[in-house]
């Protein structure tokens, strides 16, 4: 977990969102100050701020903590498939979902 880019990503979002620091920080209940703090990473967020800043921002938690967005992770295995010989993709594809049903 990156502290930095976790700043990056609410700061990002909050500009496309054209909100404040102040205006974000009033609708989660902290300071404009902690805002900023956490968005230049001299701060850490508790688990309850960063689920308020998650739904505040309309984002999902795993795209505030690393990064990961449905998208991005379609565009990582549409890569890693197409650089994989035809005879091994499915291959590739069944490891995929064996490993997917040990983590559930």
């Amino acid at each position: 977990m990156n502290f930095e880019d976790i700043g990056k990503r609410i700061r990002k979002r909050r500009l496309e969102l054209g909100l404040t620091q102040e205006a974000l920080a009033e609708q989660i209940d902290v300071t404009d100050t902690y805002i900023g703090a956490i968005e230049r990473s001299t701060s850490k967020c508790s688990i309850e701020t960063l689920a308020s800043l998650a739904r505040v921002l309309d984002l999902n938690v795993d795209y505030l903590l690393f990064g990961i967005t449905p998208n991005n992770c379609d565009i990582t295995f549409s890569k890693i498939i197409s650089t994989l010989p035809q005879n091994n993709k499915q291959l590739f594809i069944n490891l995929c979902e064996g490993i997917a049903e040990k983590l559930k």
